[in-house]
């Protein structure tokens, strides 16, 4: 794993969200955007939140700049937030799923990750159907008032482009300072051997649940590397292993890598330095935690019963 192009590549990432969120305040397009997607509601999103779905695919961290300055000036609670984010997971596990997963792993492995992806896509959606019932229960007393469309208009000229571009780096210098500090420790602990302790203790408890040498050599592979795993895949599908277990094992191998690397690489930069610890916390229990459980429970149920 090279840690430095890792960091590089978060930081990048990171920049780019903090640059397009200011830009897209300052030009007052999140406004307009927002008045487009207000049917978005119906799926159970507070309205001033329907924009973040869209802007989910773009950059997620600049959806969540855009709604923690909701969230800060007291015009949203967390548990909108919470529904928001949890509904944006769909359509951004459908464009993942086309744009890198299948075009990798469908010429590997064939129908398998179809399968494995329709595997992901039913906790999205069953996140979403749990979302819109409880978002229009929420709002279906919510007196909003929809601002007319004539009254937000796009400002794009070189003094709001600029502002926007300071305003944005500036966000971004101030989340390395805060983010630099954890990414080392963490950096430092995988060097030491701390991750691999972890898997290789874990292993005996994998056997324990079902699961053969190869099968825990994916999972622990996968935990590190999910694309060195993958090779592995394609030995058990030579050794006719049941297409039940090799989902149940592609499963936990995912929830390993949350769990060990995940959720500190790639959702905690998008929340840390916007939000508070609670409301930090919660979001990665949401976002890393729900799928964690249900990826590890329906790994095991796959190998354990079918």
């Amino acid at each position: 794993m090279n840690f430095t192009e890792l960091y590089f590549i978060i930081i990048s990432a990171v920049a780019f969200g903090y640059v397009l969120a200011a830009v897209l305040v300052e030009t007052k397009f999140v406004n307009w955007l927002g008045l487009k997607t207000l049917r978005l509601s119906r799926f159970g999103i507070h309205p001033l939140l329907t924009n973040v779905p869209v802007i989910y695919l773009v950059s997620p961290r600049a959806a969540h700049v855009v709604a923690s300055e909701l969230l800060k000036e007291g015009k949203i609670e967390a548990v909108d937030l919470y529904l928001a984010i949890l509904a944006s997971n769909f359509p951004m596990r459908l464009m993942f799923l086309y744009r890198y997963y299948l075009p990798v792993l469908l010429p590997l492995i064939g129908a398998v990750a179809v399968y494995y992806a329709l595997l992901r896509l039913a906790f999205d959606i069953v996140v979403l159907a749990t979302v819109s019932i409880i978002g229009r229960l929420r709002y279906r007393k919510l007196h909003f008032e929809y601002p007319k469309y004539e009254s937000v208009k796009v400002e794009v000229n070189l003094k709001v482009l600029k502002e926007g571009v300071l305003k944005g780096l500036k966000e971004a210098a101030l989340f390395t300072v805060k983010f630099t500090p954890l990414f080392l420790l963490v950096v430092f602990l995988i060097k030491e051997g701390a991750m691999e302790w972890l898997t290789n203790k874990l292993g005996p408890y994998f056997g324990a649940l079902g699961f053969d040498s190869l099968e825990i050599t994916y999972i622990t592979t996968a935990a590190i590397s999910p694309p060195v795993a993958y090779g592995l895949i394609k030995v058990m599908l030579a050794r006719n292993y049941a297409v039940t277990h090799i989902l149940g094992t592609m499963a936990v191998g995912n929830a390993m890598f949350s769990l060990l690397r995940s959720w500190w690489a790639y959702l905690l930069p998008y929340y840390l330095g916007l939000y508070p610890i609670r409301i930090t916390t919660m979001l990665l229990l949401l976002q890393a935690g729900l799928p964690i459980v249900y990826n590890f429970s329906v790994g095991v149920l796959l190998v354990k019963v079918f």
